[in-house]
Order: structure tokens, then sequence, then C-alpha cells
């Protein structure tokens, strides 16, 4: 197995051409997407998607087989309450600690924004990760004192060289450098150097990921919701490991190839939550284009105009269909309880008139198309 001398005298290409227009992008989806007010419950449900992906995608990298949804499901039900089967203890105990220090990084940053990286706060981030879990030759919260393996890769064996190592590390991320870097730069490489150094008995990659999520969350990148490169990582899984291997090995230590990678990952992740805030604030903006339109009618006040409104909030998920709605089969059916079938013809008639519902074949859906028209 290759082994490489983790040495701090490394290039990193800052003024790349294709480094420069990532962060630039970066900087401007994270200035838009924190500018934009949203709801608290509308954050919350924000947030909660966004932890979802990062424990599933930092878990899923060391080979947690965890579905979005096992995942959804184990972060929203109580600590003492076992989701998994007993043979999957692991797992659950892996994504509970991940969220545990995604929540841990989240608090830590909002309640002093200038929380310097110390060896100390690795060290704590890698507690809350492991502790808990029977990881043969791993203490939680303390460097390894022995070797390990990462795959193809032998990172530095001993502890000396592992406590000599995170203290530079360390003053070099804070002193040397990096300082100048913008604050996406800075996370990337610190990730991979965290990774290359391997301080720890098991659980480095988490951490190393975990590092890198609190730099962006420190930078401001991350501020609206804990999103985080482990989901890019996990979904490129195979470009991610080649990738840190080929600057160890190949590129005779220039780090720009992975932090052009990571950098295009983030960019791509933040132009998805940019979008799922966009859709959020245009369901918002719909609601209210919707009562304006039935108050211009005099509907609003009005019990036809009230259901109508009432119809047009319950629409926000999958499509309704009219057959269900009928047969009083549809969470929305108490709405024409003691009504005709004509009345619903009726509303949706008008409703199709005014753009606020497109009625295909059998389904229902919102209209959150037609508020394009109010954009620039």
């Amino acid at each position: 197995m290759p082994t490489w001398d983790v040495t701090f005298d490394t290039r990193v290409g800052v003024t790349d051409p294709e480094v420069l227009i990532a962060v630039a992008r970066i900087e401007a989806l994270s200035s838009v997407i924190r500018d934009i007010p949203i709801p608290p419950g509308t954050q919350a449900k924000l947030d909660a998607l966004n932890i979802m992906r990062a424990v599933r995608g930092t878990t899923g990298i060391e080979g947690a087989e965890l579905t979005e949804e096992e995942v959804a499901k184990i972060i929203s039900s109580p600590p003492t309450e076992r989701v998994l089967p007993a043979s999957r203890e692991r797992e659950e105990k892996e994504a509970r600690n991940a969220e545990k220090v995604m929540r841990f990084v989240a608090k830590l940053i909002r309640d002093d924004a200038a929380t310097p990286l110390t060896e100390n706060l690795i060290c704590e981030m890698h507690k809350l990760m492991t502790e808990g879990i029977d990881y043969p030759h791993n203490t939680p919260g303390h460097y390894r004192e022995g070797p390990v393996r990462a795959g193809t890769y032998v990172p530095p064996q001993t502890g000396e060289e592992v406590r000599r190592l995170m203290p530079e590390l360390i003053a070099w991320l804070n002193e040397g450098p990096p300082r100048s870097w913008p604050a996406s730069t800075q996370a990337i490489i610190a990730h991979f150097y965290v990774v290359s150094i391997h301080p720890f008995g098991d659980g480095n990659g988490r951490t190393a990921r975990a590092v890198e999520s609190l730099l962006l969350y420190k930078g401001g990148i991350n501020a609206r919701g804990f999103y985080s490169l482990a989901n890019f990582y996990y979904r490129y899984r195979a470009e991610y490991e080649s990738m840190l291997d080929r600057v160890r090995f190949e590129t005779n230590g220039d780090l720009t190839p992975f932090l052009r990678f990571a950098l295009d990952g983030l960019v791509a992740e933040l132009e998805a939550v940019h979008q799922e805030v966009l859709q959020e604030v245009t369901i918002i903006a719909f609601r209210d284009y919707a009562r304006e339109t039935l108050m211009a009618d005099g509907m609003i006040g009005t019990k036809p105009g009230e259901r109508m409104y009432h119809f047009l909030l319950g629409l926000a998920g999958e499509p309704v269909s009219v057959k269900a709605l009928r047969r009083g089969a549809h969470p929305l059916s108490h709405l024409y309880r003691g009504v005709t079938s004509k009345t619903l013809s009726r509303d949706l008639n008008y409703l199709r008139a005014h753009e606020l519902v497109i009625v295909e074949r059998d389904e229902i859906r919102a209209n959150y198309g037609v508020m394009r028209r109010f954009t620039a």
C-alpha cells in the first residue's frame, strides 16, 4: 500500500481560473440564500432535510447503507427508540452520532461565529461521532497510538507522528497561507489534511468532513441550513477517493485538482439548496397571490371563497385525484362534504380560469408556475 509523507509544503491553486469561478459562484449563492427571508417552519423543514442528506452521505461513504427514509426516521425519533433491527444497531448509532455532531457544530458557530478550529475541538467532534460504538483500537476523542489503514492509502503510522502533525496542521491553518484563503478553500483543504493524517483509530473520514462543515458554517456558506459536501462525496464516492489519492501520489504536492473537484461539488449542492429555498418561497408567494385573487373578486369571507382558498393551501404536496375527492377518499374531501358534485366542478372551473390550478385528466395540482410572471 502506498504511503504519503504528510507535509504542509504543498501547492493550492487559489488563483486557478476554475477555482476563482467556483469560489465566486459559491459566495454569490451563499449570499442569495442567506438573504431570502424564510418563515421558521420552512427553515426547520429545510434544515432537517439537509441534515438528513449530510448524515446519510457521511455515514454512507464509510459503508452504512441507510436510505434517506431510514435516516429521516432515525433523526426524528427519540434517542431511546430503536428504529432499525438489532442487526443494524451500529448503523443507527452512527447516524444518530453524525446528527449530534452537526447539531453541535451549528450551535457552536451560532453561539460564537469566531470559534477557532483547535485540536480540542476536533477531538470533541470525534468523541461525539464515535462514542457508544465498539470500534477496535478507537478511543472516542483521543488520538490513536498505533497504525491504521485507509483503503489503498497508508497514513502516518505512529502516535508520535499524529501528535506532531495535528498541532502543525492547526498552526498552519490558523497562521499560515490558509488564513487568507476563501472559507470554502480553507474548509476543503482542512478536510484533506485531517483525513490524510488519520489521527484516530476510527471515524476519521466523518470527523474530517465535520471539520470541513464547521469551517463552511463559520464562513457563512451554510448558515441557512446544515448542508455539507458529504452528500456530494457520497454520490461520487469513487471519484472522491480517487481524487484524494491522485493529489497524494500523482501531482507532486499540488492539491488543486482535489480543490476543484470539491468546489464544483459545493456549487452543485448550493444550487440544489437554492432551488429548494426558491420552491418554498414560491409556495408562500403563491398562497398570497391566491388570496389576493380571491379577494379581488369579493370571494374572501364567503363560503365558496374560503373553501377554495383552503383547498389551494392543501395542494402543496402531491397532485390530488378528482375521483378521490368525489369519493371522500382524500384529506381535502372534507371541504366538499354536504355540497353537490357541481360545486366541486364550479370551484375547479373558477380556479382554472384564474390560473390557480392545473387539471390534467384525473389530477389537480397548484399552478406554482404562474408566479414566474412576477419575477424580473
